[in-house]
């Protein structure tokens, strides 16, 4: 069963200030290029100066974002089921603010041992074209790596 593309965006710059209301906007510009469909939204400022957390709600998944703005840091999680376009969302994203790094990872989310065997699901349905690109792999992070 392949249940979508999630992709991870860690972002150090000017992400991490922008307002909840440009992050709304951004988010959403994003699900529309993504071609998703907005359910709801949700975004909140922990107080002045402080960071913010919103979630759009979609009917493929999700796009969600926390700031750290006293690290000058940002995560972004984009996940995406069914025929949407994750990687035009995590563009959108990337580019609406600058940053001096960012980094992204990618992970097929559900049981991909199907991928490669056939380009159908036990359904019958099609694997999109983007889930039939890429394979997780297992990595062990070192203690250092890890968050």
């Amino acid at each position: 069963m392949i249940a979508g593309k999630h992709i991870i965006i860690e972002c150090e710059g000017e992400h991490a200030h922008l307002s909840e209301q440009d992050l709304e906007s951004i988010l959403s510009r994003a699900a529309d290029a993504a071609g998703a469909s907005i359910l709801a939204s949700h975004f909140h400022r922990f107080g002045p100066r402080q960071g913010v957390t919103g979630v759009l709600v979609l009917a493929e998944s999700h796009i969600t974002v926390h700031t750290w703005p006293e690290y000058n840091y940002a995560a972004f999680d984009v996940f995406m089921c069914g025929v949407c376009e994750p990687d035009r969302a995590v563009e959108i994203i990337i580019t609406a603010a600058k940053t001096i790094k960012v980094k992204t990872n990618t992970i097929i989310r559900g049981t991909p041992t199907t991928i490669g065997e056939s380009n159908t699901l036990s359904t019958g349905l099609p694997i999109p074209e983007y889930l039939q690109t890429n394979a997780n792999q297992e990595h062990r992070l070192n203690e250092q790596e890890q968050l």
